[in-house]
């Protein structure tokens, strides 16, 4: 035998196959920075850009109409609470009316004045986000490409149910993610309309039903929530992800959204206080009422059966939501004295007020 030879008893094993170069994907901030970025679009200026939003509210609080109305104002180019809306298409999923329904809806809403509704346009039907409906927005778009806004109510008419086998925050993000390449494409706003849960919270944002799933991989969030002592008022919280946040307090009146204001996040009680003060001169029909702290408490404990009420609080009150009166709701407020007695008179100022009636108790 030959000593020589010497023995490799290592197993066998197959070379690597050689690496290949995968494509770098980043790119350095130099080339973003002097990238021709276009500017943000925007549905309605300042507070709704172009994105994926969700309008959040519990049943029956009045989405409905505010989206109606904010349709229309795309549509024929007028504004909203002050905000232009730059006239353009807009398609509007109403998935839980009829035509009729929708009739009626635009006549409440007392536009006579608009001629011209052919930029705004209906569908009472959509296809599943998985079975079809990216292909029903693709198609609407080739035909009517200067849409702004896609509007669809609500939210869930659109889910798919083999979204619900998977987890809350799966199913959620992954119907996002695919609406949200569509606003992407085409550079379009579309609004989810959406509901809220009855749990309370101190950020609105968290009421949203459903997962952070949901909330946060959208452009911005709505929420319309009811001031819990009057149906008729509410403040309108928005969060996006590309502009400032807002919050408005809001009056529906014949069936319109009103602005109130901006929410100054005032302590819920004087701002209670400042709507029944509000409420008061608008059901007596008089733009000036006079009288004394017990004569006022005994007329607001009609409309509001709150046994904490009393003189001294309500002249307390009277005097410490003096501002928030007046900027917000347009009544000032005086505390005088008139034959040795304490007389308030409260005064409703701007367009609304009607000087000749004056209302003594």
């Amino acid at each position: 035998m030959n000593e020589n030879i010497t023995w490799d008893d290592t197993p066998y094993a197959p070379k690597s196959p050689p690496k290949q170069e995968q494509e770098d994907t980043t790119l350095d901030l130099n080339a973003i920075l002097n990238m021709n970025h276009q500017p943000l679009q925007f549905a309605v200026d300042k507070i709704l850009p172009q994105g994926l939003f969700l309008l959040a509210g519990s049943p029956k609080v009045g989405n409905s109409w505010l989206i109606l109305d904010m349709c229309i104002s795309i549509a024929t180019g007028g504004n909203i609470w002050g905000y232009n809306t730059p006239q353009a298409e807009v398609l509007y999923f109403a998935l839980e009316d009829n035509y009729r329904r929708i009739n009626d809806r635009v006549l409440a809403l007392k536009t006579e004045d608009i001629a011209d509704y052919s930029k705004f346009r209906v569908s009472l039907s959509a296809q599943g986000i998985n079975t079809g409906l990216l292909e029903q927005i693709s198609n609407h778009m080739e035909r009517y490409p200067n849409t702004s806004l896609i509007v669809i109510d609500t939210f869930e008419h659109i889910r798919d149910k083999e979204s619900h086998a998977h987890t809350l925050y799966s199913s959620d993000y992954t119907d996002v993610k695919s609406l949200r390449a569509i606003t992407n494409k085409y550079d379009i706003t579309l609004m989810l309309v959406h509901h809220t849960r009855k749990m309370k919270d101190d950020d609105p944002i968290n009421t949203i039903s459903g997962s952070t799933g949901l909330t946060g991989a959208t452009d911005g969030n709505w929420v319309l929530e009811k001031v819990k002592r009057t149906e008729n008022n509410a403040k309108l919280t928005i969060d996006n992800r590309d502009t400032e946040g807002f919050c408005f307090d809001l009056r529906l009146e014949n069936c319109r959204w009103r602005f109130l204001g901006k929410n100054t996040g005032i302590d819920s009680e004087d701002e209670d206080f400042a709507l029944l003060i509000d409420d008061y001169l608008t059901t007596i029909n008089k733009s000036e009422w006079q009288g004394t702290p017990t004569a006022l408490t005994k007329a607001l404990a009609e409309l509001d059966n709150n046994p904490n009420l009393n003189a001294q609080k309500v002249s307390k009150t009277l005097n410490k939501i003096s501002t928030l009166l007046e900027q917000k709701y347009h009544i000032k407020f005086h505390r005088g004295k008139s034959n040795g007695s304490i007389k308030i008179t409260l005064t409703r100022i701007g367009e609304n007020a009607n000087e000749n009636n004056t209302a003594p108790l």
